[in-house]
């Protein structure tokens, strides 16, 4: 989840006090709501409330919010929120468009669980006209309380998930080397690395185990031994204990090239079924070399091997039968593996 919000400075903190305080409300009609709220113009509501451990003296209140955008709610910029516990923060339609229509507050966890409530204002942007200065006008104001402070709270107290503090990737001659760190664990089963050709479709190349519960930085490393040719993307999907998981950013790595000896040239790339040859030189004549075509899900769909005479394979019709989109070509001598990718029309 992002974590884009902008704190307000001292002048906005004064104006969101000042709209908080109980002439203000009782002048401009306070809204109360109960884990949810819902008008013409805004939805919102409580979605976690989050510690890194039982003694922390701070939570993570997580609440997703949507702004209306016909009428009169297209003239509302963004939303003030105002935790018990915690510093005023404002939020525009921009940062909840860049955020999934996520908000992150964090608080004092004493203060707010005696007082489990977030005032929410709307607001409209007043610009002084010459000066090019503009700041928040509160238009309508509602109490959200998430009742931590009755015996029917509106969500549990639970533990923060992994927080991943890196995840980079470098191409070496062994091959394409992950690294990633985690700033701390909780209920932590393991990681699934994922490759792709396109940033979209993703395949599992490994499982790396987690450390479960930590409060320290661990640091994780993966080898990709038998990486793809050109730009390739990785992800990490972490795994909890009871299931759940979450995506990492994506990267994106470029190979490098191989000084080896085996190469493989296919052609016309894309061809069609029955249309396809593949010319293949080793370092010795007559040396064995297996070829085979996976698709993106890493799954072999054709598979031969042969003693490289120098004579170029022909892809028959009837090997190639139903076979179309993007595939991945390896060929593999020795200890030489060379990969390349072919369109299949």
């Amino acid at each position: 989840m992002k974590n884009t919000f902008t704190l307000l400075g001292p002048f906005f903190a004064l104006l969101a006090f000042l709209i908080v305080t109980p002439s203000a409300l009782q002048a401009q009609g306070l809204e109360e709501g109960v884990c949810r709220y819902e008008d013409d113009c805004l939805f919102i509501e409580f979605v976690a409330i989050q510690e890194e451990s039982p003694t922390s003296t701070e939570l993570l209140v997580v609440m997703s919010a949507i702004l209306g955008e016909s009428g009169r709610c297209s003239t509302i910029d963004g939303l003030i929120l105002s935790p018990v516990g915690g510093l005023p923060t404002l939020v525009t339609r921009e940062d909840l468009e860049e955020n999934d229509n996520f908000i992150e507050l964090t608080v004092n966890r004493a203060l707010f669980t005696a007082t489990p409530d977030v005032v929410v204002a709307s607001f409209q942007y007043f610009r002084l006209p010459f000066i090019g200065f503009e700041f928040p006008i509160p238009t309508d104001i509602v109490d959200m309380q998430a009742r931590l402070d009755s015996d029917d709270p509106c969500l549990p107290i639970t533990p923060l998930p992994v927080e991943l503090a890196t995840f980079t990737g470098k191409a070496t001659q062994s091959g394409i080397s992950l690294e990633w760190e985690t700033a701390s664990e909780t209920n932590n089963s393991h990681f699934e690395v994922e490759r792709s050709t396109d940033g979209v479709a993703f395949e599992q190349l490994a499982r790396v185990e987690g450390h479960g519960n930590s409060i320290t930085a661990i640091r994780y490393t993966y080898l990709d031994k038998h990486p793809l040719p050109g730009l390739s993307y990785y992800r990490l999907r972490q795994v909890d204990f009871d299931g759940q998981y979450e995506f990492s950013k994506i990267i994106s790595v470029k190979a490098q090239e191989r000084s080896g000896t085996l190469q493989v040239e296919v052609w016309p790339n894309p061809c069609q079924s029955g249309d396809c040859a593949l010319n293949i030189s080793t370092a010795e004549a007559n040396q064995p070399v297996r070829v085979q075509l996976r698709d993106l899900t890493g799954r072999v769909v054709f598979e031969q091997s042969f003693l490289n005479d120098d004579t170029p394979i022909q892809l028959t019709q009837q090997q190639l039968e139903g076979l179309q989109g993007v595939f991945i070509l390896s060929a593999e001598a020795g200890q030489e593996v060379t990969q390349q990718r072919l369109v299949l029309e």
